[in-house]
């Protein structure tokens, strides 16, 4: 399932991420993907049975990116403790890689200034 984050809000230490489907049940799996062609990343979910896909749309690399190094909680009960460091690794083989696809490379370079 590809769940989406589609509200963001900052305190002094958290990035609150909210969805509008529920993830009850669900714990970090530790892994990020990036989807090149929806300019996304991914991060994995598991409920024990599957696995279900948290979206971050380009919209939210901004966020991420301002706020880096604040827990992420998702709908005030999911924190994501291993999501730094997947998205650094995620980041790190992104940066200057072309077989995500030059457009993608570089949105991801200049969002996270990677550069």
């Amino acid at each position: 399932m590809r769940i989406y984050v589609n509200e963001m809000k900052i305190t002094d230490d958290s990035i609150l991420c909210y969805t509008e489907e529920s993830t009850e049940g669900l714990e970090e799996a530790g892994q990020m993907l990036a989807d090149s062609d929806n300019y996304s990343f991914a991060y994995i979910l598991d409920d024990g049975q599957s696995y279900s896909y948290l979206i971050f749309v380009q919209e939210t690399w901004s966020m991420l990116h301002e706020n880096k190094g604040k827990k992420i909680i998702v709908n005030d009960n999911l924190e994501l403790k291993q999501f730094d460091t997947e998205f650094n690794y995620i980041l790190d083989s992104i940066e200057e890689n072309p077989n995500y696809g030059k457009e993608f490379v570089s949105a991801v370079e200049k969002t996270f200034e990677l550069e």
